[in-house]
């Protein structure tokens, strides 16, 4: 019955996990799975029934992924968890491709960001964390790194957090928006 009641209108409901789903995510042309941002919500079904969820983020946690639906029914966005404070999430394990190049983010941290993914529109640090936002034609990417430099999370969405004039006040951006994009 409480489940019923807590899943209500959840679309994850009836989806059923594949066997030995392969995880995939792209980050230069996000897509998690072969579905691209913006694409029917429906799409990721292959997920199976989330296991909980998060500020409105539907969270796989053994998979180490949450995922974003707008209202409209399209995929919004995702995130892939490497390292959760919380102890809810399992690292990761899928693969990750940056230009059609995979590469292990295990190993990857704040002093390769740069070199992997060029330079960041912004760089916010504070007490727990820095998030580093990078700016592209269509969706914003956050890496998530703890103070030790290591990489904990990378968020992929549609709908860029630096895009809104009161978030860019709030992280004290003084940068001009929107930024210019490398071609």
């Amino acid at each position: 019955m409480l489940d019923f009641l807590f899943r209500r209108g959840n679309p994850t409901n009836h989806w059923r996990r594949s066997r030995d789903l392969p995880l995939t995510a792209t980050l230069d042309e996000p897509s998690l799975n072969g579905v691209a941002l913006g694409s029917r919500f429906e799409h990721l079904s292959s997920l199976g029934r989330n296991d909980g969820s998060q500020l409105g983020s539907l969270c796989y946690f053994d998979l180490g992924v949450r995922v974003d639906h707008a209202k409209d029914g399209t995929f919004q966005g995702f995130a892939i968890v490497l390292a959760d404070e919380e102890d809810e999430f399992q690292p990761y394990r899928g693969t990750l491709s940056w230009k059609r190049n995979p590469f292990d983010i295990h190993h990857l941290t704040r002093n390769d960001l740069a070199s992997v993914f060029g330079d960041w529109y912004w760089m916010d640090t504070d007490d727990s964390e820095s998030i580093a936002f990078y700016e592209f034609p269509g969706y914003e990417m956050q890496i998530e790194l703890a103070l030790s430099g290591a990489i904990k999370a990378i968020i992929l969405t549609n709908d860029p957090l630096m895009a809104d004039l009161e978030q860019r006040d709030a992280y004290n951006v003084d940068k001009a928006w929107p930024p210019h994009y490398d071609t």
